[in-house]
């Protein structure tokens, strides 16, 4: 449409011409509050997350408005097709500029559909590690144990391997100790056993001791025991200190790498 027919259109409009377009409007916007909360009470009774909660009422809003306007407009006599034909275009146009934020918009909702993690959950996503402290639809806010704030975009949160330390409620916690070969190893067991009587580890899955190899200077042992996700590093570092502690008290040798050297005389 031209600018002089934009002048013909707007000069032919009059009052009794612009009043079914008004009514259509006042009546229109009406409807559209009306059905919004509707919505507000049909969606809070779902276990629907608020973030898609708000990203779908907001969605819904904007389109009924738009379909209000569009009707208001053909009651005026404009070209209907040609205004959708142009908002497609100009929908277009920003989708694709805006694809990378699009991308991880269908990330968030994703996440928040399928609930890989929730909030509060110990993750992995490659090679970032923390607790999730939000999911929002453009990232995902990670808490690492440094209290460093990780941001990871939906889009790469979605497609990447995600390990949840948290999914079965507990996590398991492998540490590997040394003693040498003049100790014995129920000795060993024992001690290690009561290094693991700590605040920070479950004592229900039990603990276990296994002798994992023979090195070239010492026997190494592997103490597995269940844990709280959040408690991951305390608990690492309170049964190593026991560990310490109470292999001096029972005297068992923590050795250090060590060669023998034998010297044949000819």
């Amino acid at each position: 449409m031209s600018v002089e027919e934009l002048k013909q259109f707007f000069a032919s409009i009059t009052l009794q011409k612009a009043l079914p377009g008004i009514v259509i409007l006042v009546v229109g916007f009406i409807v559209v509050k009306l059905l919004m909360k509707l919505l507000d009470r049909g969606l809070n009774r779902t276990k629907l997350d608020r973030t898609i909660f708000h990203f779908l009422k907001a969605t819904l809003r904007i389109l009924l408005y738009l379909l209000v306007i569009l009707i208001a407009a053909g009651s005026l006599g404009v070209d209907v097709s040609s205004l959708v034909a142009i908002i497609s275009i100009v929908s277009l146009a920003i989708s694709l500029a805006v694809q990378n934020v699009l991308s991880n918009v269908v990330g968030g909702i994703t996440l928040l559909t399928t609930h890989p993690f929730r909030v509060g959950d110990h993750v992995r996503i490659d090679d970032a590690e923390g607790f999730v402290s939000a999911i929002t639809l453009h990232y995902t806010k990670l808490v690492d144990h440094n209290k460093e704030t990780l941001y990871i975009p939906n889009s790469e949160a979605v497609s990447s391997k995600i390990r949840n330390f948290s999914a079965e409620g507990k996590r398991r916690l492998e540490l590997a100790f040394a003693a040498a070969y003049s100790d014995d190893i129920d000795a060993v067991r024992e001690a290690l056993l009561e290094a693991a009587k700590q605040d920070s580890v479950l004592q229900e899955p039990a603990p276990v001791v296994s002798v994992m190899k023979f090195a070239d200077s010492s026997v190494q042992y592997l103490l597995w025991v269940w844990i709280d996700p959040p408690n991951y590093l305390q608990a690492e570092y309170d049964v190593t200190e026991a560990v310490k502690r109470i292999f001096n008290e029972r005297n068992i040798t923590i050795p250090f790498p060590q060669v023998d050297v034998h010297v044949k005389e000819r």
